[in-house]
């Protein structure tokens, strides 16, 4: 959970004074989406200081990156600085009521998911629902799955279906266009063949062999045989060939404050049908153990730069996937924190 120990020297030194007013400022900013000025401190917390010496403080923490100015506003909202330091140092872990875990629990009980296109669809619904925010579940990435069985089907004179179950329990099918007709003979005869020479290696030691493999081969056509050759990045990819990744919920998280601005609803529903942006953002911060953050321009993706990701693996056999949730940087990050982590730990099986 603790990302980027940038400027983490320098902040050390806050006082406890300039944590609290950071806290109430992270926290009022977060439940008003309005900037927070010394006044407002001064009246509705417990700080027990004078707006004189909250500007004061305001002040210090603008010049070591924590706040800013919002436009012309004589108020403050934290930056990308700020909520990284309130996550890493500041907020309190928070645990789901019981209440919210039976929910979570049941909506997989009443419908469990016999595959995994269903299960990251299901996913992002109820992670969607529950956190009113963007919800994007990915499929497990295929690279280390073991093929266990390859079948071969004629569903066209010219097309052929290539299905592939993967012994976590995943089945991936592609259709190949062939130029010349083809027994059943022959798809059954390079159907063992392939059997023979694949099963029980990993998707991505097929995808690197496979050429080599298929060298000195007698079985069927050799026409076949170069289509599946040349088809092999394809065929044997790390990803899913449809419904590799699941997004639900632009309509429930443009109804808050942010997207009253027409730029901003314009560029989340851009990210969404551009879903190659995602599955590469996805990517570049996968690979943990636990729930990942990612806050503004950390993201290191421009159209991003004014949201935070959550993110957290789950685990699907001996393969893993991702589900996160994309949100506006004030978002309640002990709550997103808890309902991403418990939810990856229900997907898994």
């Amino acid at each position: 959970m603790q990302e980027s120990e940038q400027h983490n020297s320098s902040l050390e030194s806050l006082s406890e004074r300039e944590k609290q007013v950071l806290l109430y400022i992270v926290e009022q900013h977060v439940s008003t989406a309005s900037p927070i000025g010394s006044r407002t401190l001064s009246k509705f917390t417990d700080l027990n200081l004078s707006p004189a010496s909250i500007r004061n403080v305001m002040s210090d923490l603008e010049e070591r990156g924590l706040i800013g100015h919002p436009h012309t506003s004589a108020g403050r909202i934290p930056t990308d600085l700020g909520y990284r330091y309130y996550v890493n140092s500041m907020m309190q872990e928070t645990r789901l009521t019981d209440d919210e875990r039976i929910y979570l629990e049941s909506q997989f009980d009443s419908d469990v998911p016999s595959a995994i296109q269903e299960l990251i669809r299901t996913s992002s619904h109820i992670l969607s629902r529950i956190s009113q925010q963007l919800a994007i579940v990915a499929a497990p990435s295929l690279g280390k799955g073991v093929l266990q069985r390859l079948e071969l089907v004629q569903v066209a004179t010219n097309k052929i279906m290539v299905i592939l179950s993967i012994r976590s329990g995943i089945v991936k099918s592609i259709i190949l266009q062939i130029h010349s007709e083809i027994s059943r003979e022959q798809l059954e005869q390079i159907s063992v063949m392939l059997n023979e020479r694949l099963a029980g290696l990993t998707l991505q030691e097929i995808r690197e062999t496979f050429a080599d493999r298929m060298r000195e081969t007698d079985a069927g056509d050799g026409e076949i045989i170069r289509l599946f050759i040349d088809s092999s990045e394809r065929l044997f990819s790390e990803r899913l060939e449809t419904d590799g990744i699941s997004i639900d919920g632009i309509m429930t998280m443009t109804q808050q404050p942010e997207f009253g601005d027409a730029h901003r609803m314009r560029n989340i529903i851009e990210l969404v049908e551009n879903q190659n942006v995602i599955v590469h953002v996805l990517d570049s911060i996968s690979g943990g153990q636990s729930v990942t953050i990612r806050i503004g321009r950390e993201i290191k993706d421009e159209c991003l730069s004014d949201y935070s990701i959550i993110a957290s693996p789950y685990h699907f056999g001996q393969l893993s996937g991702a589900i996160s949730i994309i949100g506006p940087k004030r978002m309640n990050y002990p709550r997103m924190i808890a309902i991403v982590d418990y939810l990856a730990k229900l997907m898994s099986t």
